[in-house]
């Protein structure tokens, strides 16, 4: 067998192990589509203050292969240091857009909340489970959250993807005294 020169070494151990990489990133864990992306739609509200607990309810998700997905965890993506997740929730039957006061704890009778990891989307259809983030603002400003990052579990593979949220919210400063707004049970 003829020697191989260093250059063509080089260049085929670099091919080698980019296939590989590539291998390995397709079926480990890793950024992969397995929800149908939100596209043409935009939420938020000017009146929110630094004393509220805003729920943001995530757009529904749409499972686009044919094999089950679980959700595991779903974080904000590049939020600023004021914006402060709380926790997420699954919530089965009923959508939430934007909604002020802590659902999780003042709607539990009404609005059950369940940990998004019991959120297990069917091959191929439509969630029944509705993610819902509760969030607070440090300080006034207005800001924008574009997307949320959500991992999964699919074929007993670990992933993530993101998700469109455009939400944008105006916050200003509570007066001293002031209480948590709260609209309500869905």
């Amino acid at each position: 067998m003829p020697a191989i020169p260093r250059f063509r070494r080089t260049v085929l151990a670099a091919l080698v192990f980019g296939a590989s990489a590539l291998a390995v990133g397709c079926s480990g864990s890793g950024e992969h589509t397995v929800f149908a992306i939100a596209t043409d739609f935009g939420e938020g509200d000017r009146a929110v203050r630094t004393i509220d607990i805003i729920d943001v309810g995530v757009p529904s998700l749409y499972n686009v292969t044919d094999q089950s997905v679980r959700v595991r965890k779903v974080a904000l993506a590049s939020a600023p240091p004021a914006v402060r997740l709380l926790g997420a929730t699954a919530h089965p039957g009923q959508a939430v857009g934007i909604v002020f006061g802590d659902l999780s704890s003042r709607c539990a009778k009404e609005y059950p909340a369940h940990p998004v990891t019991d959120a297990l989307i069917r091959p191929r259809s439509r969630s029944n489970w509705f993610l819902v983030l509760a969030i607070r603002f440090s300080k006034p400003g207005r800001y924008y959250l574009g997307r949320v990052k959500i991992y999964y579990t699919t074929g007993g593979q670990d992933g993530w993807q993101y998700q469109n949220l455009h939400a944008t919210f105006w916050v200003h400063a509570a007066r001293p005294g002031t209480k948590p707004r709260f609209q309500g049970c869905p």
